[in-house]
């Protein structure tokens, strides 16, 4: 599988993650999705409430208003966006909520150098997404 994104997305996902540190940033990803690619066509940053800047969550209210207006506009929920003080890798805790979403792609910005990457679980198991930036 992979995940497609634009330049300007991935600028995006960088300016968001340096505009918030120390605080992990985070946002929710929309698009279309089959079963070889998901292609976003629009991210949604949205606020920390933990403030943490080891840990993220979305206020459930302000996701599902977010997800309601994605799906009334023909999008699919495709996943979540948020950064790390580290390498781009999910931590324990990540992998734990990424399990409650078997079908979502987490993308992960380093607040270091600014690497992206994509993972998913499948069948349980932690998966790297490929990306690809146009």
């Amino acid at each position: 599988m992979i995940i497609r994104l634009t330049n300007a997305q991935i600028g995006l996902l960088i300016e968001e993650t340096r505009k918030k540190y120390p605080i992990e940033a985070c946002g929710v990803l929309f698009g279309d999705v089959s079963s070889n690619e998901a292609v976003v066509r629009k991210i949604i940053l949205v606020h920390n409430i933990l403030e943490s800047p080891t840990n993220f969550q979305i206020n459930p209210e302000e996701f599902l208003k977010i997800l309601f207006k994605a799906e009334k506009g023909g999008m699919q929920l495709i996943g979540f966006f948020h950064s790390h003080p580290a390498a781009p890798y999910p931590s324990i805790t990540d992998v734990r909520y990424m399990k409650l979403w078997p079908e979502s792609i987490w993308l992960i910005t380093s607040s270091i150098d600014y690497n992206v990457a994509a993972y998913k679980t499948v069948n349980g198991a932690l998966q790297r997404i490929n990306i690809e930036v146009n």
